[in-house]
């Protein structure tokens, strides 16, 4: 029996704008650290999560990973979803010689040895988006994004992948966090009716919520103009209203719907602690996914120092409800699978596409590799 117990730290927003999708990420970490718990732990110790909110505010994401770092004694952070938030820790986590679990989609163009990168990074997802939309739409695309550096970065390799593939930027659009309602729908009416094929959302959390709720009301919606995101998934969707839900596409390495054993079981396992009602989405399986990652890799070294854990993350592979996991070390980001969800009025997401192979990580998008994409609908 498991007696001793090792530290890691859970820094996400529970308040604030990133609360309804940081949530996401802790329900994953929290369930696995659970499951690995009740399993008898990593080498006979248990896992103890210090969970600390942040309150979407990226001064406290660093004096909060101070205090778990120096005040803890923790060497393991799950933590941050927006790229300030990241970026604010980042220094304190090579300093004090951690290591981050970093769960969420991201512009790419950033490497430490300190931070493993879970997340999709643009070449992995922003083509097979946009090839699906061309398909099936057209290529004159309008950009809404909350005013982010993920936002900015992810718009100027669409723009570069439109210009270099026909399409056409009709509006770009970046609103502040929590705009107004009044705000918004100024954005939604600057892309023009009859202009736009598909609107390219980068708008996250709470006000992603809003877009989708305000867009109902728009001309777009009545001529099926469809939201294209890269950062909506169940968890948001659910918090839109029902009427305004279905029809959207996103793009993912995870939806609720994939069908396989290992995500069966998930969804089986989060239900029972969350509620028959919850759905898990990317964010919960992605952090979900790095706990296991790291308890396997632990597991492995059989020590809890950065120095072992790193040294064994190489050899440690987790079936992860998404599909396999592992991890290149070259670059610190996993190899994931595309694929294309078309939302649901339930809240949830058909897929309607999948790459028919995995996508290696190129964070530093040297080249656009199109041979992932494919006309074929699933």
């Amino acid at each position: 029996m498991a007696t001793e117990t090792v530290k890691v730290g859970v820094l996400f927003s529970q308040t604030g704008t990133m609360a309804v999708t940081e949530t996401a990420h802790i329900n994953g970490v929290l369930l696995a650290c659970e499951q690995i718990n009740e399993a008898g732990g990593i080498r006979g110790h248990l896992i103890e999560p210090i969970l600390m909110n942040p309150a979407s505010d990226d001064r406290k994401y660093a004096e909060m990973a101070t205090d778990l770092l120096v005040n803890y004694g923790v060497k393991t952070i799950f933590g941050c979803c927006l790229s300030t938030s990241r970026k604010a820790v980042l220094p304190l986590i090579e300093r004090f010689d951690g290591v981050l679990f970093y769960p969420s989609v991201y512009e790419g163009f950033e490497y430490s040895p300190n931070v493993i990168y879970g997340g999709a990074v643009p070449n992995q997802m922003v083509p097979p988006l946009l090839e699906y939309v061309f398909e099936r739409y057209g290529r004159r695309i309008a950009l809404i994004g909350s005013d982010t550096l993920y936002a900015r970065e992810i718009n100027r390799t669409v723009k570069e992948f439109l210009s270099e593939s026909g399409g056409e930027v009709i509006a770009e659009v970046y609103l502040p966090f929590a705009p107004d309602a009044g705000e918004v729908r100024a954005a939604i009416a600057g892309c023009g009716v009859d202009q736009t094929d598909a609107v390219l959302s980068t708008m996250v959390g709470a006000d992603s919520v809003t877009l989708y709720d305000l867009y109902a009301q728009s001309g777009l919606r009545d001529k099926s103009v469809p939201i294209a995101s890269l950062t909506t998934t169940e968890t948001e969707l659910m918090n839109v209203e029902r009427g305004a839900r279905a029809g959207h596409l996103s793009v993912a390495s995870y939806f609720a719907s994939v069908d396989s054993p290992q995500n069966r079981a998930f969804i089986k396992a989060f239900q029972a602690k969350f509620g028959k009602d919850a759905g898990p989405s990317v964010y919960s399986e992605v952090g979900y996914s790095l706990v296991h990652f790291y308890a396997n890799a632990a597991g492995l070294s059989g020590k809890f120092d950065t120095a072992g854990l790193l040294r064994a993350l190489s050899g440690s592979v987790f079936k992860a409800p998404g599909g396999d996991l592992f991890i290149d070390m070259e670059t610190n980001h996993f190899t994931l699978r595309p694929h294309v969800g078309l939302s649901r009025e339930d809240g949830t997401f058909d897929i309607v596409w999948i790459s028919p192979k995995v996508a290696a990580p190129d964070p530093y998008l040297v080249a656009y590799d199109r041979s992932i994409t494919t006309r074929a609908a699933v």
